[in-house]
């Protein structure tokens, strides 16, 4: 019977290691999954902010443009205005 034990003991600690191993299997691959899930948000971020600094250029841009062109528009009708005020 000591001997039977023995084996019985034997083998859980064969189904132990087995289970270790698949754990510590796991535990790498989870390890890795999330490392890549946390690069790739990483990553997302860093397109996010590049494209809201374009956003943000392009809305400066399009304000200055409009700056300009409304400048422009003033002067020209004011400016109208002076010189026929100035011709008579």
């Amino acid at each position: 019977m000591v001997r039977s034990v023995c084996a019985g003991a034997g083998k859980g600690s064969q189904r132990e290691g087995g289970q270790e191993t698949a754990v510590t299997f796991l535990a790498i691959f989870l390890l890795i999954v999330g490392t890549l899930l946390v690069l790739i948000g990483a990553l997302v971020v860093l397109v996010g902010t590049f494209l809201i600094a374009i956003g943000v250029a392009l809305i400066l841009a399009g304000a200055a443009l409009i700056a300009v062109g409304t400048f422009l528009l003033v002067r020209r009708l004011l400016g109208a205005d002076r010189t026929r005020s100035r011709s008579w």
